[in-house]
């Protein structure tokens, strides 16, 4: 893409981008955000500069496959795979997403091979045979030496914090974003690799949700806060038979199944298997465990995401986060201040859903109560106009803060609001009651 200033006409479609995309943009290319925004792709969305494709990830293809005059056609596919193995097949490492459906559909596919990547198991691996070009890169040797040379000219401030980390990561497990080193967010960074701590009041988040996983259970937790300290909070340590049926991991979830309190043997779907559609989220540790283990397997989305799959398992509980809900129910975990957007979608609402219509199953939603050190509730009224709605509130089921949890399912907007109201942060609740006077109650 360094001679993007060459092309025109050409509209680029990124997944959860890991770079800064305004070097597309610049050089007059159309770029189309799907998935998830993240850092370093909002800004470009919120300047109307790349518009987001909200689509939840079991119907990425609908259109393509059902509806081929209304789709828009795939002419290269670029995708970074493992080298071949001894009958011809590649994976595509811990991320694949949608890169072999894409792959699949797409007029022509153009591989980078990848010696560094791990190899995974699952239905997750194409032949040879599918691809067009390949393009071989380099095995790459990262040492902590060779990483700390990366940031020598950084700030000071960012090179200490950069240091700490490289001091801490397995370096083979930081290689794969080290040329990012100067955009990445360094708090972002020190959650990926699990080496941020929980606050206090995540903790108390923590100790809520213990109560509502039960033993048995299949769960799903999304990336981001809170819900991405859970593992190593030890939330899920006391269980026996746990199941995972999830989008992506968080860190210390690989930990689990190896420690064999995630061992999937009472899941209805691929038994004794840990099954996700990436494992991005997953520290350095978690890899190592992950690396050529049979008992984690990649599945794509469009199967292991759709509410149905998910819904086979009993007990499935999903864990999610929002950044505010309002007293009737509605969940926003994309945007604040009247509709700036954050996040995507991610797989929020199917593996919600999923979770909602599993027998015995939960949708759990956490948030923190406040926000912008303890000024502003997360609780409100009424979401802001702009808001987007994530999770509509006929669909809203649990919802734990730090002051405990709230049962929304079955209950009215008056008792929603008053449950949701009884976990909001004190300071904030006498203002919340008065809201709901000539509204909700009379």
């Amino acid at each position: 893409m360094g001679k993007a200033e060459t092309l025109s006409g050409v509209s680029v479609c990124v997944s959860t981008p890991g770079f800064d995309i305004g070097g597309l943009l610049s050089g007059g290319l159309e770029v189309e955000v799907e998935i998830f925004l993240g850092p370093l792709a909002r800004e470009y969305e919120n300047r109307g500069l790349s518009p987001f494709l909200p689509l939840p990830f079991s119907l990425t293809f609908k259109a393509m496959d059902e509806r081929v005059d209304e789709a828009k056609p795939v002419d290269v596919c670029l995708v970074t795979v493992t080298p071949p193995d001894e009958n011809g097949m590649v994976t595509f490492g811990p991320q694949p997403w949608f890169k072999m459906g894409y792959a699949r559909r797409s007029r022509r596919v153009c591989a980078e091979v990848n010696p560094n990547l791990i190899r995974t198991y699952g239905d997750c691996a194409m032949h040879v045979s599918e691809f067009d070009v390949f393009v071989e890169k380099e095995r790459v040797v990262h040492t902590r030496e060779t990483l700390i040379q990366l940031v020598s000219e950084a700030d000071p401030e960012r090179k200490t914090a950069l240091l700490e980390v490289i001091d801490a990561v397995n370096p083979e497990r930081l290689g794969p974003i080290a040329d990012r080193f100067g955009q990445i967010d360094i708090h972002v960074l020190r959650s990926l690799y699990g080496l941020d701590s929980a606050s206090d009041e995540i903790k108390a988040i923590g100790d809520n949700v213990i109560p509502l996983i039960p033993d048995g259970a299949c769960i799903q937790i999304g990336v981001g806060s809170p819900s991405s300290y859970l593992p190593r909070l030890g939330v899920f340590d006391s269980r026996v038979d746990l199941g995972l049926h999830t989008e992506l991991t968080v860190p210390g979830i690989a930990r689990l199944v190896d420690g064999g309190v995630i061992n999937g043997m009472r899941k209805n779907t691929h038994k004794g298997k840990a099954v996700a559609v990436a494992w991005s989220g997953s520290d350095d540790r978690d890899l190592d465990i992950i690396d050529g283990n049979p008992n984690f397997e990649l599945y794509e989305p469009a199967y292991l995401l759709n509410p149905n799959t998910i819904a086979m398992n009993d007990r499935q509980i999903g864990i999610n986060n929002a950044l505010s809900v309002d007293l009737t129910g509605q969940i926003c975990s994309e945007s604040v201040f009247g509709g700036r957007m954050m996040n995507g979608i991610g797989g929020q609402p199917e593996t919600h859903l999923g979770a909602l219509y599993s027998k015995g199953g939960r949708a759990i939603t956490l948030l923190q109560s406040t926000a912008l050190d303890g000024s502003v509730s997360r609780i409100v009224p009424k979401l802001a106009e702009g808001e987007l709605v994530t999770i509509p509130r006929f669909w809203a089921d649990t919802v734990v803060t730090e002051y405990g949890v709230a049962n929304l399912l079955g209950k009215n907007h008056r008792e929603r609001a008053q449950a949701l109201i009884s976990v909001a942060h004190p300071a904030f609740q006498k203002e919340l009651q008065q809201s709901i006077k000539g509204w909700l109650i009379p």
